[in-house]
C-alpha cells in the first residue's frame, strides 16, 4: 500500500500567535519538520504593518533555518476583509488587502497563497454576493499571475460564509473565476462538515495540490486525537491518490494558545507512526 511521507508535514503558526515567530521556528525544528504554511497576521506578519524589511528578514531567516515555505495563508476570518461585501469602500479595502498580501506571497518566494471567497449578507440574494465574490477573485487571481503566485481557494463552513462552502460551490467559482493562476485545496474539517471525502475532492478537481490535515467533531480546528475525524482513512486516501503536496496542521482553537508546541507536538506523534520516514 502507498504511503505518505513524514517529510509531507508542514507546521502552522496560527496557534502560536501568542508567542514569537522565532519560537515558532524553533518549535518546527525540535519536532523535526522542515516546511511551514506561514499565516500571515499580527504579531508575526500583518499586511497592513509589514515593512518590505520585515519581510527580507523572515526570508532569510526562513533560508539560515532551511525551513521550505509551502504556502503563505494572510489571516481572513478573523479580520474585517471581505472581498464579497455589499459596501462597496469595504470591498475595495478586501480587495486591496488581499492585493498586499500577493505582493507578500510573491517577496517570500511562496508559489501559494490561501484565499477565501468572502461573504454576503445572509438576508441579501446570495447570488448577488456570489457575482462580487467572484468578480473580486478574478482581480485577484489576475494580479497573482503576474507575481508568480497561485492562489489556493479554500472552501468554508456555513457560519463563516454562504458562498464556497462545499465542493460544488468551489468547483463554480473555478470554472467562472476560470484562472489558471488559482485552483482548490482540501480543508479536511471543512469537508467533513459538508459531508465530503477525499475521494470526492480528488474526482472532482482531477488533483489537489495542498491539504490543511486538522482534525474536529467534525467541526473545530482541533490536534489530531482531539476529534473524532477518520485521519488515518484520509491519508490512505490520499496515499492512494498519489498525492505529493504538503499536510499543513492548521491548528485554531484558543485552547492551543497558551502551550502551541504541545498541541503541535502531539499532532506530529500521532502521525509519526503513520508515514514513511
Amino acid at each position: 500500500m502507498a504511503h505518505l511521507r513524514f517529510a509531507q508535514i508542514a507546521g502552522m503558526n496560527l496557534h502560536y500567535r501568542m508567542y514569537s515567530l522565532d519560537y515558532f521556528f524553533d518549535s518546527m525544528d525540535k519536532h523535526g519538520v522542515s516546511h511551514i504554511e506561514l499565516w500571515g497576521g499580527s504579531p508575526h506578519l500583518y499586511s497592513d504593518t509589514a515593512t518590505d524589511a520585515q519581510v527580507k528578514q523572515i526570508r532569510q531567516e526562513l533560508n539560515r533555518r532551511r525551513l521550505s515555505l509551502v504556502c503563505y495563508t494572510p489571516e481572513q476570518i478573523m479580520y474585517p476583509f471581505n472581498i464579497a461585501a455589499q459596501d462597496e469602500a469595504a470591498r475595495r479595502a478586501g480587495i486591496a488587502y488581499f492585493g498586499k498580501n500577493i505582493e507578500i506571497a510573491s517577496a517570500l518566494e511562496a508559489k501559494y497563497m490561501l484565499i477565501t471567497s468572502g461573504w454576503g449578507y445572509y438576508n441579501e440574494p446570495r447570488e448577488e454576493a456570489w457575482k462580487r465574490s467572484c468578480e473580486a477573485l478574478r482581480t485577484l487571481a489576475d494580479n497573482a499571475k503576474r507575481q508568480g503566485v497561485t492562489l489556493l481557494l479554500e472552501v468554508l463552513q456555513p457560519m463563516e460564509s454562504n458562498l464556497v462552502t462545499d465542493l460544488a460551490s468551489l468547483r463554480r467559482m473555478l470554472n467562472e473565476v476560470g484562472s489558471g493562476a488559482m485552483t482548490g485545496l482540501i480543508d479536511t474539517v471543512a469537508m467533513a462538515v459538508a459531508g465530503e471525502t477525499i475521494d470526492d475532492y480528488f474526482q472532482a478537481l482531477g488533483g489537489v495540490p495542498h491539504v490543511h490535515l486538522i482534525d474536529g467533531t467534525p467541526s473545530g480546528h482541533l490536534a489530531l486525537g482531539d476529534g473524532n475525524l477518520p485521519v488515518e482513512a484520509y491519508l490512505k486516501q490520499l496515499a492512494e491518490h498519489g498525492y505529493a503536496g504538503y499536510l499543513t496542521l492548521e491548528l485554531a482553537d484558543s485552547a492551543y494558545l497558551t502551550d502551541p508546541d504541545v498541541a503541535f507536538g502531539r499532532s506530529v506523534d500521532r502521525l509519526r507512526p503513520l508515514l514513511l520516514p
